[in-house]
């Protein structure tokens, strides 16, 4: 039989995560993710979501945009850059560049 320490925590530092899923719905976490990147990862939070920080990390064609922060649920969330879906930036560029050449055909 084993126990469980709730004051453990789990730190994560400078790891690379290429398409996983990463369910922290509805649970005490108690885990830490610094400097990590995320790739093509689905991250799964909810208002049960607590004890987790995710601070200086990268999220590149995530399904997440933005963490927000609160400290009554222990949820920390600093210094994080988000990369939008390359098929969202692609789209984005093609929109920009079809801007570009109606404008200059019509000059």
């Amino acid at each position: 039989m084993s126990t469980i320490n709730l004051r453990e925590e789990r730190v994560f530092w400078q790891e690379i995560y290429h398409g996983r899923t990463f369910d922290f719905t509805s649970r005490l976490n108690f885990t830490r993710f610094d400097d990590c990147i995320f790739v093509d990862c689905i991250l799964l939070f909810d208002d049960g979501t607590e004890q987790l920080a995710l601070t200086n990390c990268t999220f590149k064609d995530c399904n997440i945009d933005r963490i927000d922060e609160d400290a009554i649920r222990g949820i920390r969330s600093e210094n994080n850059t988000f990369d939008r879906p390359i098929a969202l930036r692609k789209a984005d560029l093609d929109k920009r560049l079809a801007e570009a050449l109606q404008s200059q055909a019509s000059k």
